[in-house]
């Protein structure tokens, strides 16, 4: 119950999705449109974000309550690990480049940097916000190599460069923005405002709002 994220694995060609409600993520097989398994995460968990790892055909699982990140193996559909990560962690993005898994801890403010090869967190990304900035979505930008954070409280996305770890820019949006998508054919990003119903289109390259 209360299903709060869904992610496709292309090594099964299952769905994964996150039910926040009852501390699990259910199996669902597209051919069939059925529930075939349900991974338990444990008590008080409340799974809210995941994303996979092409590297090592695994399933990161950010569960926000208990402040850890789950490791799923789609191949048994158990939960293999738990990786103790910051406050409440949300949204995550993983990055080909290096293989880290970026995951915000929404309490602080920050972005937490997981090496899947070590199930641990190597770093710790400052946004340089010092009040609650209710930090909801990120996206990894292939081609400049930067993360884009949408900041729900404060009605912009900012731009991240985790070589300096550093934030290089803040990009004003609509109200309350909560949804980010990068789209690699055109190399925009499109940032759902829940607050004003829109959705704002930005220009990676120069790293401002087109439409």
């Amino acid at each position: 119950s209360g299903p709060d994220a869904i992610l496709y694995d292309p090594g099964n060609g299952y769905l994964y999705v996150a039910d926040g409600g009852s501390n699990m993520v259910s199996v669902i097989d597209p051919s069939n449109d059925t529930v075939i398994t349900d991974v338990p995460l444990g008590t008080w968990t409340s799974p809210d974000a995941m994303v996979y790892d092409p590297s090592n055909g695994l399933i990161y699982v950010a569960d926000w309550q208990s402040n850890m990140v789950s490791v799923i193996d789609p191949s048994s559909n158990t939960v293999i690990a738990n990786i103790t990560v910051g406050y409440y962690p949300g949204a995550m993005a993983y990055d080909p480049s290096n293989g880290y898994i970026y995951v915000i801890d929404r309490e602080n403010n920050t972005i937490m940097v997981i090496d899947p090869s070590k199930n641990a967190i190597v770093a710790y990304i400052p946004t340089g916000l010092t009040w609650f900035a209710d930090l909801d979505a990120i996206a990894y930008d292939p081609s400049n190599g930067y993360l884009y954070v949408a900041a729900g409280y404060g009605d912009a996305v900012y731009v991240i460069d985790p070589q300096t770890e550093s934030v290089v820019a803040s990009i004003p949006v609509g109200l309350a923005p909560d949804a980010i998508l990068y789209d690699p054919s055109n190399g925009y990003i499109y940032v759902a405002n829940e607050g004003s119903s829109t959705i704002s289109v930005v220009n990676t390259q120069t790293i401002s709002v087109v439409a």
